[in-house]
């Protein structure tokens, strides 16, 4: 039987941190591949960043303010990253209907968990573009998503906690109803998350001009 893309690369690790049975191996193996699209969306919104900063000497005399600049490269870089996770989130669904003859139901809970969660990566990748750590940021929010998971998978009770979990399908609720992560609060946090990165790198950037 062929398998599901959308859940191989997207739904998550899909092993239980409270069974018994655990294969430590298979769960670094679903880490692996679940970082796969992440690290490709990462990627192009670097490219994406590149381009604007080659263009920025350009273009930024048309900014009254530098609130006004910033705004403009989060929302229009955001965007940009959120199409290429649509594009490679519509990639896997047409690899599906053709390997399986359709979209599983699950497959909707799926891409909103993971695209919101996609969309909050991004936010932080913004907001580091504009400090210091800018060449290591793909590497620092990769690190972040694969640690806080094995953090949260090893000991479970700190699940709510962990920003690795929060985008994964197949450790919420809504796959394990008792000990899954809770989606509202998981999606609360990331959509606070997302404005608090859009005020703080307002808030480098206007440190930054009065140096």
């Amino acid at each position: 039987m062929n398998r599901s893309m959308i859940l191989d690369f997207f739904g998550g690790v899909s092993q239980d941190g409270l069974s018994w049975a655990v294969d430590f191996d298979k769960v670094l193996y679903e880490l692996a591949r679940w970082l796969v699209p992440i690290g490709i969306c990462l990627l192009a919104e670097g490219v994406g960043l590149e381009k604007w900063r080659k263009m920025e000497p350009l273009v930024c005399y048309r900014y009254t303010a530098v609130k006004v600049w910033w705004r403009h490269k989060f929302v229009r870089n955001l965007l940009n990253g959120i199409l290429a996770a649509a594009v490679l989130f519509i990639i896997a669904m047409m690899i599906d209907i053709i390997n399986i003859s359709g979209i599983l139901e699950e497959g909707w809970k799926v891409f909103f968990l993971w695209f919101v969660h996609m969309i909050t990566i991004m936010s932080l990748f913004l907001v580091l573009d504009l400090t210091g750590l800018r060449k290591f940021a793909p590497a620092i929010l990769l690190l972040l998503e694969g640690f806080t998971f094995l953090v949260g998978f090893t000991y479970m009770g700190t699940v709510r906690l962990m920003f690795g979990m929060w985008g994964m399908y197949f450790q919420s609720r809504w796959y394990y109803d008792n000990t899954g992560v809770p989606v509202l609060s998981s999606l609360i946090t990331e959509i606070v998350l997302i404005v608090l990165g859009y005020l703080a790198g307002g808030i480098l950037l206007k440190k930054e001009a009065r140096k």
